[in-house]
């Protein structure tokens, strides 16, 4: 039997974007065998936009309920074998269904097949459209895909065509997050499937202001970091808990025989980056505390690039710079070994940057914190 590949397109409240969306996904050089668009609970002309395309795409409403809920919903109602959801804000390249399918039609192990993005934003005075690169976006080698999807959300799900039988493995989306679903999701996706990722863009992530989330529960742009610290952090504690130290670590260094004698120590280090990464730094300097001395004090260098990419997120390193209690524990580190000194040496060092920008923006405040930070780590 063939392939066929459904689209999952949940909705809400897009009236003025979701038409460039499926205009999008039906000029795909290779066809889509069935669109379905689960409205949740729109208020606006949704349903209308959705009825122009004709018997081309098949339209469903439900009471609103959030995201979640509704890809739940549209997982049961899809004929395909092969799922594509897409956002219905987001622009999908004209061969971006024929390059993900390719891969996993050739390669009947594959699971998943991923491509990268662009962000993009429409120019309010000419309609043009305004491409830039993404935030985070990397093309993955295969045993690092998930290890990847640790550090953040890496793919996203316009560019994601997944096979049905591993969606029904991994069970269905948490209806209990209203946001970074899609996050847990391909958590989920990645650590128990076998993927591959294309170094080629194959759809473009629109940005802009909005609302997200449940009509229980919406939110604007302005409040989104608070929310991306609380979900991820229901998110991660419970993975964390439950990854074994081979999980955490890429498999060429967890089998790499000159890695044998610190390959545990490395899975601390990146279990404690991680925590880092999604802004949980009390769980990460208790991960970096707990590390056995008998391990050796000497970072490797692939254990100094987890420590420096601990801070890199826009929001990982509030904490470290303002809390009292944080800066406390990180010269609790600072003197529990020489090991915990090489930490704290890395973490001052992976905030060089952040100095320069601070200069270059006249960000006094900035400048002077993590100033402080970087002398109190030497």
């Amino acid at each position: 039997m063939s392939d066929r590949v459904s689209v999952i397109l949940p909705t809400y409240n897009r009236a003025d974007l979701i038409s460039d969306t499926l205009d999008s996904l039906l000029k795909q050089t290779r066809p889509i065998d069935e669109i379905l668009v689960l409205d949740d609970g729109s208020t606006d002309a949704t349903a209308q936009r959705v009825a122009a395309f004709g018997d081309k795409v098949r339209y469903h409403r439900k009471e609103n309920g959030g995201k979640a809920a509704a890809l739940n919903l549209a997982l049961t109602m899809i004929e395909g074998n092969c799922v594509w959801i897409c956002d219905d804000d987001d622009l999908v390249l004209p061969d971006a269904c024929e390059q993900l399918m390719q891969a996993l039609e050739t390669d009947p192990e594959l699971e998943f097949c991923a491509g990268l993005h662009e962000d993009f934003f429409t120019d309010p005075k000419s309609g043009e459209i305004i491409r830039k690169a993404p935030g985070y976006s990397k093309a993955s080698r295969p045993d690092e895909i998930f290890s990847d999807a640790l550090d953040g959300c890496h793919i996203f799900q316009p560019g994601l065509i997944v096979r049905k039988s591993l969606y029904d493995q991994v069970g269905p989306f948490d209806e209990s997050l209203t946001r970074s679903q899609d996050y847990q999701m391909l958590l989920r996706l990645t650590r128990q499937g076998v993927g591959r990722v294309l170094p080629q863009t194959v759809f473009l992530h629109r940005e802009h202001q909005g609302t997200r989330g449940s009509a229980k529960e919406r939110f604007s742009i302005e409040e989104s970091n608070k929310k991306w610290i609380k979900y991820h952090r229901q998110i991660i504690m419970p993975l964390l808990a439950d990854l074994s130290d081979d999980e955490l670590v890429p498999a060429r260094i967890w089998n790499d025989p000159e890695h044998a004698e610190t390959r545990a120590r490395s899975a601390m280090i990146r279990k404690g980056s991680v925590f880092g990464r999604h802004v949980l730094w009390d769980e990460a300097l208790e991960a970096w505390c707990a590390i056995d001395p008998a391990f050796g004090d000497t970072l490797s260098d692939y254990e100094i690039q987890l420590i420096r990419i601990s801070t890199s997120y826009g929001l990982g390193c509030a904490p470290l710079l303002e809390s009292a209690d944080i800066k406390q524990k990180v010269q609790q580190l600072k003197t529990s070994s020489s090991l915990g000194r090489q930490v704290v040496r890395q973490l001052g060092r992976s905030m060089y940057w952040r100095i320069k920008a601070a200069a270059k923006e006249g960000n006094i405040r900035d400048l002077v914190q993590v100033g402080k930070f970087i002398l109190a780590s030497r």
